[in-house]
């Protein structure tokens, strides 16, 4: 049986795009998938732990903004992926989720990314491009969830 699939929108919705993965799981929700949103990468260990694929969506920083990708997970270790914005970011829990759990670590993670640029002040509000980012993102998300589960 395959395990179950959740979708996990990783963002601080204080700081303007970098809220943008809250945003999508947000959207996905009202769809009926299973979400998790955190502001910190962190959570991506539990859900592992607890058995679960994820499909993670985060802003990252770098690119065009608006810009969506389904991130290697190789990429992101190797740090030649754009950053995170949080305090344990996305690439720092995979290379200690590969530490706790293995091979299976990458076999359970999917990652989407939507390139923002750093956020500079405080803003409850997505830009143009980034909020025009949030349906494809969406789709995408959707698209990996429904090939993981």
């Amino acid at each position: 049986m395959t395990a179950p699939v959740v979708i996990l929108g990783i963002g601080q919705l204080a700081a303007g795009d970098d809220g943008v993965g809250v945003v999508v799981a947000r959207t996905l929700g009202r769809r009926g998938l299973a979400v998790r949103e955190s502001a910190d990468a962190s959570i991506l260990l539990a859900l592992i732990d607890a058995g679960r694929r994820v499909v993670l969506v985060d802003a990252v920083v770098g690119g065009t903004p608006g810009t969506v990708t389904q991130l290697d997970l190789d990429a992101l270790d190797a740090g030649s992926a754009p950053l995170s914005s949080h305090g344990l970011g996305v690439a720092e829990a995979l290379v200690l989720a590969r530490m706790l759990y293995g091979a299976r670590a990458a076999a359970d993670v999917a990652i989407v990314g939507i390139s923002i640029e750093r956020p500079l002040a405080a803003s409850f509000e997505l830009s143009p491009a980034i909020a025009a980012a949030v349906e494809p993102a969406a789709a995408l998300a959707a698209r990996l969830a429904h090939r993981a589960g």
